[in-house]
């Protein structure tokens, strides 16, 4: 087809014809990579400062900033599982200039619980961050030395599992253990945050739960550890297996993420998931993410996209299999 194309050209015109695209080619790259942020950029985080996601955000805004030539400043709106901080951004100016660190709980999860203002499937999104598996957890003296024990004492009694609050990450996890070992009589305890619902499980008030690796990791000699839901083994606990090894069919991790408000340029996420990227792929960051306990997430805007739509879809099959309700 390529011969047959410069056969029915004169040379100049062939030349001319290339240049010409050349020209439009180069002029699109520009208009690509012309894009600057008007002003100092935010991340949302939709938590309290000091957890995971407010931790990467925090690490990486010095270098993000310094490639985007503006100030990342890092700002804190909390509440209502993160629906707070989420439905700020959704609604804020979609000029690149705003952005959410999106995290399973609060964009694949709460939405599929609480119908508001806010659809989650029209954020953009910009670059991942990173994933963390969940540790599954028992109390000191519960009577099940491995997995396979805990699975027989579930059938024989009704055990409790503690979760940070309904429909948070940790309690999905459990309903979705629950659903592979076939169990209908675990009985929920939701606490205020992930803090008190460890110390329950310390004192024994509780039978067993689900938590990040890189919140349980300190608890290594405290509490019984059955196995991680990720899909390969964590290196913060590499003696401790995967679920999935020991024979239950069942995989999850939290990811995180950057995205944007509805309606976002390409020209401008483009730009920010560079930058993103490039902060992501140091050393010091990938250091920094394996010391939380978690996994670095690499991939482009389409590829992280697929996983945001994937997760929203396989976390609202869980909502809606469970019945799961807001208290």
């Amino acid at each position: 087809m390529t011969h047959s194309f410069e056969a029915g050209l004169q040379r100049r015109q062939l030349l001319a014809a290339l240049a010409g695209a050349g020209v439009l080619a180069t002029g699109m790259a520009r208009a690509q990579a012309a894009w600057k942020p008007s002003g100092p950029v935010k991340i949302i985080v939709p938590f309290p400062p000091g957890g995971s996601s407010d931790i990467l955000a925090r690490f990486i805004s010095a270098g993000v900033g310094d490639r985007l030539g503006q100030p990342v400043i890092v700002e804190n709106k909390p509440g209502a599982t993160g629906s707070i901080g989420a439905g700020y951004v959704y609604g804020a100016p979609a000029d690149g200039t705003t952005l959410l660190l999106g995290i399973t709980d609060v964009n694949s999860i709460y939405p599929h619980l609480a119908k508001g203002k806010v659809d989650a499937t029209k954020f953009v999104p910009v670059s991942p961050l990173a994933s963390t598996g969940y540790v599954l957890l028992g109390r000191p003296d519960l009577p099940a030395a491995n997995l396979q024990e805990l699975l027989a004492l579930m059938k024989k009694q009704n055990l409790s599992y503690a979760s940070a609050g309904t429909g948070s990450g940790p309690q999905m996890m459990a309903v979705a253990f629950a659903q592979a070992a076939k169990a209908d009589n675990l009985l929920h305890v939701p606490y205020t945050g992930m803090a008190p619902a460890l110390q329950a499980l310390m004192g024994s008030q509780v039978d067993i739960m689900l938590v990040a690796v890189g919140g349980a990791a300190q608890y290594r000699s405290r509490l019984k550890f059955y196995g991680v839901s990720s899909a390969q083994r964590v290196a913060a606990i590499p003696d401790v297996p995967t679920l999935k090894e020991q024979g239950l069919n069942v995989v999850g991790e939290a990811w995180m993420g950057v995205l944007a408000p509805p309606g976002t340029p390409v020209a401008a996420t483009t730009t920010l998931a560079e930058a993103i990227n490039q902060a992501t792929s140091t050393p010091e960051y990938k250091a920094k993410v394996a010391e939380l306990g978690m996994t670095t997430l690499t991939g482009t805007s389409a590829e992280f996209g697929k996983l945001y739509m994937d997760e929203y879809r396989k976390w609202g099959e869980v909502v809606r299999a469970a019945n799961i309700k807001l208290e």
